[in-house]
């Protein structure tokens, strides 16, 4: 089924994606207890979504938006024109010829029931006019709701889609500085390893005074006491190599833990920049959203007041017609007879 000639591809969308916001489960169907908040986010309110939600009884308790669309139709057509209608007119103009006969013949009873069929009639009349125009202007309000919800969709788009990137390039920003933290912190204990173990060691006296004596006897040819010497020394220096490569140990993970710690405060420092100008950009999207509402509102206020002075002049203007229209009636009968 296609509804190109109710509704506009824009329209058709609009609908759609309001539609859409209450199939959660992306099922292609939504409740007949879903449809009246559906009619309510288009402004199709009152007697308008009583009678449309009358017609869509027939559809079963799922409805699909083919099924949507045609619903909606179904209560557009029942819709009356405005201006006056040619046949009730005619008629109108028939009773009272009608009734100023029977006056004139004395037929005062049946002049009374004529009279009271043309009163009956014209308000009839009067009443289906200005159905005709509140039709109009609730259409007119739907067509305003239609375009807001597809301005605010848009916009709701278009802020999901620049905050995914900004997302989108905080991460990679994070994922560089991770990943030049992990080659510059390679480098560092590169370079503090080799700085250690290039470093000659610092004996103390003791050791080296053991060392001396151990050469002067080795020198001397005093071979067994030299030996004695030595294990001392050897003994004495494994001490000595031991505290030093625990020193060493310890100035290596306080370095490290002094260089992990600046970059962490700079990956921080990252992070928190990130955050902060997150959140001025959620402000303002909110700061737009509410100034978009606010305009769409103001709009509907100021299409609400023009209908109203509308309405005020056009049904005084329908009275008006129709009074004038049974006047001249009456004229016309009165100079036939």
């Amino acid at each position: 089924m296609t509804f190109e000639n109710t509704y506009s591809r824009e329209e058709i969308s609009a609908l759609r994606g309001i539609f859409s916001l209450y199939d959660t489960d992306d099922s292609g169907h939504i409740s007949t207890r879903e449809l009246e908040a559906v009619l309510q986010k288009i402004g199709r309110t009152g007697e308008d979504s009583d009678k449309i939600l009358a017609a869509a009884e027939e559809f079963g308790e799922q409805i699909t938006f083919d099924d949507f669309l045609a619903i909606l139709e179904k209560g557009n057509k029942e819709v009356p024109g405005e201006g006056s209608d040619p046949k009730v007119m005619e008629f109108l103009r028939i009773l009272e010829e009608y009734r100023v006969k029977c006056e004139d013949e004395g037929n005062y009873l049946e002049a009374g029931r004529a009279n009271a069929q043309v009163e009956t009639l014209r308000r009839q009349e009067e009443k289906r006019q200005q159905k005709a125009i509140r039709a109009r202007q609730i259409n007119e309000r739907t067509e305003v709701q239609i375009a807001h919800n597809m301005q605010y969709t848009d916009f709701n788009a278009a802020w999901d889609k620049y905050m995914e990137e900004y997302d989108n390039m905080a991460q990679m920003y994070i994922q560089q500085m991770t990943e030049r933290h992990a080659v510059n912190l390679l480098e560092f204990q590169r370079g503090l390893q080799k700085e250690m173990t290039t470093k000659p060691p610092k004996w103390s006296r003791e050791l080296l005074e053991w060392r001396r004596r151990q050469h002067i006897l080795a020198r001397q040819k005093n071979n067994a006491e030299a030996q004695k010497i030595k294990k001392i020394a050897d003994s004495l220096e494994d001490k000595e190599r031991g505290s030093m490569n625990a020193s060493h140990a310890a100035v290596f993970a306080r370095k490290e833990a002094s260089f992990r710690q600046q970059q962490q405060a700079e990956l921080q420092a990252l992070l928190k920049r990130i955050d902060a100008r997150r959140k001025e950009h959620i402000k303002q999207r909110n700061l737009d959203c509410k100034r978009l509402l606010q305009r769409n509102r103001n709009v509907q206020a100021v299409l609400e007041s023009k209908q109203a002075v509308e309405s005020v002049k056009l049904f005084g203007d329908i009275k008006k017609n129709l009074q004038t229209s049974l006047a001249l009636s009456t004229r016309n009968a009165g100079t036939t007879q």
